[in-house]
């Protein structure tokens, strides 16, 4: 990847963020957002690079995917702070392995109104 098309890339994602958050706010500022993140990594415990992580709503079904990076980590910037965390049904995959087990890190509201919802799942090969 060039790096022109690698900044391009960056600039278009950055604007889809905000556009998500909001009118003249990003997600990193947004008061009382639900803010859903987390690693993937297989049974040693290593980070799992390109697995696809979905986070379903309760209730309303809706689906919403990303993929994580190359530490296996991952962010949803798609909930406000209507969206009550324990709504939020997280699940990894990727080819050649199977998810064996999704664990939530107690969620704790932080003084500037973010709720940090964050989820560990786990793959084994398989």
């Amino acid at each position: 990847m060039s790096s022109w098309t690698r900044y391009a890339s960056i600039a278009l994602f950055a604007a889809s963020m905000s556009a998500v958050a909001g009118p003249g706010e990003s997600d990193e500022d947004a008061d009382g957002g639900l803010i859903v993140f987390g690693f993937v990594k297989d049974a040693r415990g290593a980070p799992v690079a390109d697995a696809k992580v979905s986070a379903q709503l309760k209730g309303s079904g809706a689906t919403f995917y990303v993929t994580t990076g190359k530490t296996g980590a991952y962010r949803f910037p798609f909930f406000n702070g209507e969206v009550n965390p324990a709504d939020v049904v997280i699940a990894c995959s990727k080819t050649g392995y199977k998810q064996s087990r999704v664990t939530r890190r107690p969620v704790v509201k932080k003084p500037d109104g973010t709720i940090p919802a964050e989820t560990e799942c786990r793959l084994e090969q398989g």
